[in-house]
């Protein structure tokens, strides 16, 4: 069993305020890969590993129910759940890559610790320290073996944070901004990086946007607003909608972190506005920010997507059902500038750049 105050360990959960129906976990690596062939859109590959305290959800159209909820046994965490993941190949997104259930367990010696995926033909394991992170998607059809490696001091912190909705609602989660990553693709040299984060949420679900960028300069960039109104009334796979409007913020923040400074900077709820248009299909993403001393601009535009669908039985006489959206993307515009006149970065400062962004929708309680 972990100390309590261990929660910046990936072998850690805290799992002390568990809802049925409500509370879920997962563990979530994105990979942004080099693409010689087209250097503007990165390869990107997603993997998570998740359980839910639900006795009925479908996950696309494949049903779960949570045997095993999670429980310490000595130093292993062990739980029921399921293994998921998309892989954008430089053209085609190819997704599930991945979507099964089975049983894990989560080893923890300190540092260093195991999220093992108990199956007998496939490798999904996540594992090793802080200096040496690795993951593995093995099986008759993938070979993905991703090695990730300190990149620099801020970006590799492992941050563990955690808020209360209410006396009953709340969530917490682990981040790890940055990583460098090497490893091989069938066989193959690949290079890149990779962000990680470790969730629980004890609370419905509702929408959100959510967006990252790293950049060649070691800069990093991250919007995160979740929202209620219309949107949570949405059940249709397609993107646009007469719903998409009268968002009502729960929280937004911002953050842009600038290498050869050292420095973040941070925006909070008043200062940010989190827009979208579309280009066709494609969606674009501007988030731009601005306070007494300092003011942000960020343009995303998407060039893939990778959806899941999830649905739960019927309350209150209403649906649930969340589209949970991912979308490799480009970053179009950056600006930051302190108002002193003292910092001013635009978007080629910022080097070469790996982003996704999100936009989910609907509900699940």
């Amino acid at each position: 069993m972990p100390s309590k105050s261990d929660y910046r360990s990936p072998w850690t959960l805290k799992f002390d305020n568990m809802l049925p129906d409500l509370s879920w976990y997962w563990w979530w690596w994105i990979f942004f890969i080099d693409n010689p062939d087209d250097p503007k859109k990165p390869k990107q590959l997603m993997i998570l590993w998740s359980t839910k305290y639900a006795d009925d959800i479908l996950v696309h159209d494949k049903h779960w129910s949570v045997e095993k909820l999670p429980t310490w046994v000595g130093n292993k965490l062990k739980f029921n759940g399921m293994t998921a993941a998309w892989w954008f190949d430089g053209k085609t997104m190819n997704e599930p890559i991945v979507l099964d259930d089975m049983d894990f367990e989560v080893i923890n010696n300190g540092q260093k610790g195991e999220l093992r995926p108990l199956c007998k033909d496939a490798d999904y394991r996540f594992f090793g320290s802080p200096d040496n992170y690795q993951v593995n998607i093995i099986d008759e059809k993938n070979d993905f073996r991703m090695k990730m490696s300190p990149w620099n001091d801020h970006l590799q912190e492992h941050r563990f944070s955690q808020n209360n909705y209410s006396k009953k609602y709340s969530y917490n989660i682990l981040k790890i901004y940055g990583m460098k990553l090497k490893g091989k693709i069938d066989g193959e040299p690949i290079k890149g990086s990779a962000y990680f984060q470790r969730v629980n949420v004890n609370a419905p679900a509702v929408p959100w946007y959510w967006g990252l960028v790293h950049c060649q300069s070691g800069d990093f960039i991250y919007y995160f607003n979740p929202f209620i109104g219309p949107q949570m009334f949405r059940t249709k796979r397609k993107q646009r909608s007469k719903l998409d409007f009268g968002d009502i913020s729960l929280s937004k923040s911002a953050m842009y972190y600038h290498k050869e400074t050292d420095t973040e900077y941070n925006f909070d709820k008043k200062d940010i506005t989190v827009d979208h248009r579309f280009e066709g299909d494609t969606p674009i993403f501007t988030v731009s920010g601005e306070d007494e001393e300092k003011r942000i601009l960020i343009e995303l535009k998407a060039y893939s997507r990778a959806h899941w669908r999830f649905q739960q039985p019927r309350k209150l006489g209403m649906k649930s059902i969340l589209y949970y959206n991912e979308y490799p993307a480009t970053l179009t515009s950056f600006e930051f500038e302190k108002k002193d006149g003292s910092l001013k970065v635009i978007k080629k400062d910022l080097g070469r750049t790996h982003a996704n962004f999100e936009h989910s929708w609907g509900k699940l309680f």
